[in-house]
């Protein structure tokens, strides 16, 4: 092989670090990294990595006889430059496609346009949407920015947990609330808190956060009206047991399902709203042939009602899942359970 060459692909072999370093360069800022590459008039004199004494000193060390600067620095870059320029286009490609999250965050409200409004804690006052929030003291200091599936369901908690901190709020709905989009939104408040404030805000701080992020309860086990040997066994009909169930518990949802993992919609539904009415409550799993054996038939008869879920407040029957939600939305559910 020529000297030249051998030089050539010696010199490549050693800038392969230097040119992954100029990658890592691109990839934090593209759009300025290739301004200045189009700005240069040839990589070998204006770009250090290439230049002629760099490369001599650098990868030619010990050769001899040392190949003209010239052909050395012409070589290097050719067969250097290419693959970068490819990895170059392939980021502008990528770059030119619009990010997602940021279209959409676009059009959530910033934390300065946000109004101030204060809690109530009344049915209605905050949007039950997912979005961004962020909630202030009686002194109007931020103390807390969160994102939620439920923002009034969120704040509520936070009005029962933090009372001290939580006297208004401000907060913008995230039109399509993938996780992606909802964490962008919730990372602009947080940088326009920082810098209108100088830090991030005291509930957001390390450490702070478990007394705002509330951790789900563990899950109370459903009932079971039979020992579980079958209804041969039972000593009263299975009437009589859902009569006693149902008038010595306060709340008590017959679903299809368990607590954790309903198996319908509309079971699903009620529970979410037991849940946010903050109430204790029995489920009874009306699938559950082992242990409630007829009772999804039974309870339809005692009832006298068609569907399943049903929900029974102090001993009495109060419907299904539409009539459930209904009360919940004019805020009887909760009265009701309380």
């Amino acid at each position: 092989m020529h000297d030249a060459n051998v030089h050539a692909v010696r010199a490549r072999t050693a800038l392969e670090p230097q040119l992954t370093n100029f990658i890592r360069v691109f990839d934090k800022d593209p759009q300025n990294f290739l301004a200045k590459v189009d700005g240069m008039q040839s990589w070998k004199i204006n770009c250090p990595l290439l230049a002629p004494s760099h490369c001599a000193h650098k990868l030619t060390k010990g050769l001899s006889p040392r190949p003209p600067a010239q052909a050395l620095s012409t070589s290097v870059a050719f067969k250097a430059r290419k693959p970068l320029l490819q990895h170059s286009c392939r980021r502008v490609r990528a770059a030119s496609q619009p990010d997602a999250s940021a279209t959409s965050t676009s059009s959530v409200s910033s934390l300065s346009d946000a109004p101030l409004q204060p809690v109530s804690g009344e049915p209605g006052a905050l949007p039950n949407t997912a979005g961004v929030y962020a909630v202030y003291d009686k002194e109007q200091k931020l103390q807390y920015i969160g994102l939620s599936r439920k923002v009034a369901v969120s704040v509520a908690n936070h009005i029962q947990d933090m009372p001290d901190h939580t006297h208004s709020v401000k907060f913008a709905t995230v039109p399509d609330p993938t996780k992606d989009n909802l964490t962008a939104a919730w990372k602009q408040w947080i940088q326009s808190a920082v810098e209108a404030n100088g830090a991030i805000p005291p509930g957001n701080a390390p450490g702070a956060q478990q007394q705002w992020v509330r951790k789900a309860p563990r899950a109370k086990p459903e009932l079971k009206l039979t020992p579980g040997k079958g209804i041969q066994d039972l000593t009263c009909s299975v009437e009589d047991l859902l009569d006693s169930v149902v008038k010595s518990n306060k709340v008590v949802a017959f679903i299809k399902g368990t607590r954790t993992q309903p198996q319908c919609g509309f079971s699903y539904k009620v529970l979410t709203m037991l849940n946010e009415a903050r109430t204790d409550y029995e489920v009874v799993n009306v699938l559950d042939e082992q242990y409630n054996p007829g009772v999804r038939e039974a309870i339809k008869s005692y009832s006298q009602w068609p569907t399943i879920p049903q929900l029974y407040i102090k001993g009495e029957f109060v419907g299904g899942a539409d009539i459930i939600e209904e009360m919940n939305e004019k805020g009887e559910l909760k009265q009701m359970v309380q």
